[in-house]
């Protein structure tokens, strides 16, 4: 796998992966009417509004040169937080989040990485716990057409 940095030539792509992979994470989650407002045009411009922000920084996960998945990270002094991880359906479970926790890492090596994760997806609850991150007891309500519990997580010191 290949793991860029994405640029704003980017931003069909990384609009149709973030929205269309995050659309195959909450379909049984979210309701339908509030999973269609998210659309690759929104997230590509999500994605060019932060194209001159030094702390936010967008990847693109590729597999024989085809992107499958998305990143995206905002960064401060002391921590780096995982805003969306997110992989196409069909790449699920081949090792590619493991790939792009360890790119991750690799790039903040002394900061803590953080991230927010719903409390009813178990799923990815568990595959942040196996590589290594340790839920901080934080809680935060969002909202997404109803609440939802959020759930922080940390890997102190960036050591994933």
């Amino acid at each position: 796998m290949e793991i860029i940095k994405a640029k704003k030539e980017h931003a069909e792509v990384v609009g149709h992966i973030h929205s269309k992979a995050w659309k195959q994470t909450y379909t049984d989650v979210f309701s339908s009417e509030y999973l269609i407002e998210d659309t690759p045009e929104k997230r590509a411009q999500e994605f060019l509004d932060t194209c001159t922000n030094e702390n936010v920084l967008y990847f693109l996960m590729c597999e024989d040169e085809k992107a499958i998945g998305i990143a995206k990270l905002e960064q401060d002094n002391d921590s780096v937080e995982i805003v969306s991880l997110y992989i196409l359906e069909e790449y699920r479970n081949n090792g590619f989040g493991k790939q792009g926790l360890a790119h991750i890492n690799s790039l903040w090596k002394t900061k803590d990485i953080r991230l927010w994760v719903l409390k009813d997806n178990l799923k990815a609850r568990n595959f942040y716990e196996k590589s290594g991150f340790v839920n901080t007891g934080l809680v935060r309500t969002i909202w997404r057409g109803n609440t939802y519990e959020q759930l922080q997580y940390e890997y102190p010191h960036g050591k994933i």
